[in-house]
């Protein structure tokens, strides 16, 4: 479609294409956003869950020892690092809390906020009390007086607003997350100490990326230095950070599936941490590990977390290895013979179905084969489903009947279709984002990993701006859909190396106490 046609179809304003233009955002994009939107989200057709021993691999104690070893020579040598996506602010974690101190209700009905009187009643236990003390003190006001006096929302405002903490709007990296007999964690300093245990080069170099938001830099810079002085002595720490693209936001629709303006302005919205492929496609790295920023265990458990991050690691090293040597003599040449082998290896190591295509030449087939292997890979842990909500790993049925290993959340489901309902919860195991990624190719040159995304694999949800609804499109997972056409390894990780805190009181949970 014409440049103008587009204008006209989305009766786009001199002032929403100068926003356009300043967001640096195509306007083809915003009409295929339009499209999307229009359209709904685009459901997968799940064909079956992974399971162990069909999707799923665990790893045998007889090869831990090897694994565990191929990743500590290879870190010693090559360009390590730990991404991990941090640019989202604690509100939801302490949603309840902000609820009750915005309600009418002077008092707790336990039987409406039993998660607040709980917060309220082991507050002396989260290791950000004692700022908190603080910061109330300042006011010359007590905090035993405040609790004993029944004055909650006045404690609940000291530690959410701007007033005090101001917890609600702050990343969750920069909470603090534990406490040590000298000290407070953040969760941010967490993932640092973590990943000194596999990160580090020869040179006792320790690379890690979070993605922020702007408005944050200078608080993120805070902790950063703070936290090479103290490791400093032992390791050098080499955090760097990115922020979200302004290119990746989205436009939105309203009711009426007209485009949605707040007081005449175009509203663009973040994309989702799909957009953080992005970001991930800036990295020059041979070995990328990814976390979530509120997964963290204390130092005294992070053990099992360290063994299972060298495993996939390993894994992921052995397997880039196998797949560089094959592409090399397959680029040289390669007999159909080799081809069959080839396609052994695809089916068996890497887990697979492969299959020859008799209508094919040797020299296409050969090119089929090349064209599977030459991609970015990936080693995902998944944990047992014990009821926790996000996704799991699945077989995915794509366009051309051929069968892909996908990480699939709930809203790719078309969960009014009793088929794909009932694949969807014999799913035996989750996603907790424990990755291990191999960006580049056999011959060193990093991928670019837009190539890679599966653009259809959107989400249309409805959301709510300044009171009124709107249709949000969310682009494709950083782990689902723009990672969706990578080679995928699913390895089963212990339960005990996934403790999220999603809400505040997973705070009080003992792995974290």
């Amino acid at each position: 479609m014409e440049r103008n046609e587009i204008i006209d179809l989305l009766k786009l304003s001199k002032k929403d294409l100068a926003l356009i233009e300043q967001n640096e955002i195509e306007l083809n994009l915003i009409k295929r956003q339009y499209d999307q939107i229009i359209k709904g989200t685009n459901f997968v057709k799940l064909r079956k869950p992974c399971v162990l021993n069909n999707g799923i691999i665990k790893i045998e104690k007889s090869r831990k020892e090897e694994l565990i070893k191929t990743q500590e020579e290879y870190c010693k040598s090559n360009d390590v690092i730990k991404f991990v996506p941090a640019s989202g602010a604690a509100s939801r974690m302490f949603k309840k809390l902000e609820s009750f101190m915005n309600s009418d209700s002077e008092s707790i009905q336990l039987d409406e906020n039993k998660d607040v009187a709980r917060f309220l009643d082991q507050l002396e236990k989260f290791p950000f009390y004692d700022d908190l003390s603080s910061v109330i003190q300042n006011y010359g006001l007590d905090i035993f007086t405040l609790k004993n006096e029944e004055n909650y929302k006045t404690i609940l405002e000291f530690l959410l607003t701007k007033k005090g903490l101001n917890y609600s709007n702050l990343p969750k990296a920069l909470i603090k997350f534990h406490s040590y007999k000298n000290e407070k964690r953040t969760s941010f300093e967490e993932h640092v100490v973590e990943a000194i245990e596999y990160v580090p080069n020869s040179e006792r170099k320790v690379n890690l990326h979070f993605t922020i938001s702007p408005e944050m830099k200078e608080n993120f810079e805070d902790e950063k230095n703070y936290l090479v002085k103290k490791y400093g002595n032992e390791y050098e720490l080499n955090i760097s950070f990115s922020y979200q693209k302004k290119s990746t936001d989205t436009i939105a629709l309203d009711m009426e599936n007209n485009l949605f303006r707040e007081k005449d302005i175009l509203l663009f919205r973040p994309g989702g941490h799909g957009a953080l492929i992005e970001n991930l496609n800036e990295l020059n790295h041979d070995l990328v590990y990814i976390k979530n920023i509120d997964n963290v265990q204390r130092q005294e458990y992070l053990s099992l977390t360290v063994e299972y991050k060298k495993l996939i690691g390993g894994l992921l090293i052995q397997i880039q290895k196998k797949i560089y040597e094959l592409l090399v003599k397959l680029e040289a040449g390669a007999s159909k013979k080799y081809l069959t082998e080839v396609i052994e290896f695809i089916n068996q190591e890497l887990g697979y179905e492969f299959t020859w295509d008799e209508n094919l030449s040797v020299e296409q087939n050969k090119n089929r084969v090349i064209g599977f292997l030459n991609r970015p890979i990936r080693v995902c842990g998944v944990v047992v489903n014990e009821g926790h909500p996000g996704g799991g790993p699945f077989w995915v049925e794509k366009n051309d009947g051929t069968l892909s290993k996908q990480i699939i959340e709930s809203g790719q489901v078309d969960r009014s279709n009793s088929g794909q309902e009932r694949i969807f919860k014999t799913s035996t195991h989750f996603n907790p984002v424990d990755l291990a990624c191999s960006l580049k190719d056999f011959k060193g040159n990093k991928f670019d990993l837009t190539k890679f995304v599966d653009n259809s694999a959107v989400f249309v949800a409805i959301k709510s701006h300044s009171g009124r609804e709107l249709k949000a499109l969310e682009l494709p997972g950083l782990w689902n859909g723009a990672m969706a056409d990578w080679i995928t390894i699913f390895v089963e990780v212990p339960k005990e190396t996934f403790t999220p805190v999603k809400e505040v009181n997973d705070l009080l949970l003992d792995y974290h106490l």
